[in-house]
């Protein structure tokens, strides 16, 4: 199993705490753990969120390769599955489209439907992403394992005042839960690996909660990882094997509709 397939699952767990991680910010201290419970809950009941997001990419200290950056939007709806991104990298405008468990792809004014074989080049088999909802799905369970929640300060998001937290998990409760084991095991890793990984990830979180409302606004996650070879994909073949990734999110809307059609001219992807 090559440890750089399991690239697709730290934007999972970043995700279940982005949907569950809450705490009011207007003084007195709180039962934080209490709070991510309910969160959690009532984030999975939004069944949908729209995403804006800023990925950055640094190659580990003696590893080769470039940098890369990526900014753009997400929306996902759960049940059904069903996902689209808009994304700007290395100067290209992406779109990218999950529904009816297939994978569509814009690149330079055409759409290309993704087959499984280049899918699972990328570690990412048929049940991948239905195991990742699953996961999401679980947000309440998984965050019951948070290990430390704290205040560290405010920050503004948008239009809204929030309290920012720093946000740790127990890394090994979470790899033994049943969800993560699923997505785990398609990413063709045992319990054991999955832990291991985790932990040599040296993941960060935070996220920032509106005030004068329980809604999270924006979540930033920062992990060590090896990267897929994208070179035969998409002309990627600069990414650096090993790389700090940071994700920061920005959540301006939840509990929407999220209409995903496949592309009616999309063509067999061949490559680039």
């Amino acid at each position: 199993m090559k440890r750089s397939y399991v690239f697709a699952l730290l934007p999972v767990i970043a995700l279940t705490v982005m949907a569950g991680v809450l705490a009011a910010g207007c003084g007195g201290k709180r039962d934080y753990g209490r709070d991510l419970q309910e969160a959690a809950e009532k984030a999975v009941a939004a069944g949908s969120f729209h995403a804006q997001f800023n990925a950055v990419i640094t190659p580990l200290e003696g590893a080769s390769g470039m940098g890369l950056t990526a900014q753009g939007d997400a929306w996902l709806d759960m049940d059904p599955a069903a996902a689209e991104a808009r994304l700007t990298v290395l100067g290209m405008e992406i779109s990218l489209r999950y529904t009816g468990e297939a994978v569509y792809l814009q690149m330079g004014g055409e759409w290309y439907e993704v087959p499984s074989s280049t899918l699972r080049e990328m570690g990412l088999g048929k049940g991948t992403l239905a195991a990742a909802m699953d996961v999401l799905a679980s947000a309440p369970e998984i965050l019951s394992s948070a290990s430390t929640v704290s205040e560290t300060g405010s920050k503004r998001v948008g239009d809204h005042e929030c309290t920012e937290l720093a946000v740790s998990l127990d890394l090994e409760a979470v790899a033994g839960m049943e969800a993560v084991r699923k997505l785990a095991e398609e990413l063709g890793m045992s319990q054991e690996e999955l832990a291991s990984f985790l932990a040599d990830a040296d993941p960060e979180m935070s996220v920032c909660v509106q005030r004068d409302e329980p809604v999270i606004r924006q979540m930033f996650v920062a992990f060590s990882t090896e990267l897929p070879d994208l070179g035969g994909l998409m002309g990627l073949g600069l990414l650096p094997e090993k790389a700090r990734v940071e994700i920061t999110l920005d959540l301006p809307e939840y509990g929407m509709e999220v209409e995903v059609q496949p592309p009616a001219d999309a063509k067999p992807f061949q490559g680039f």
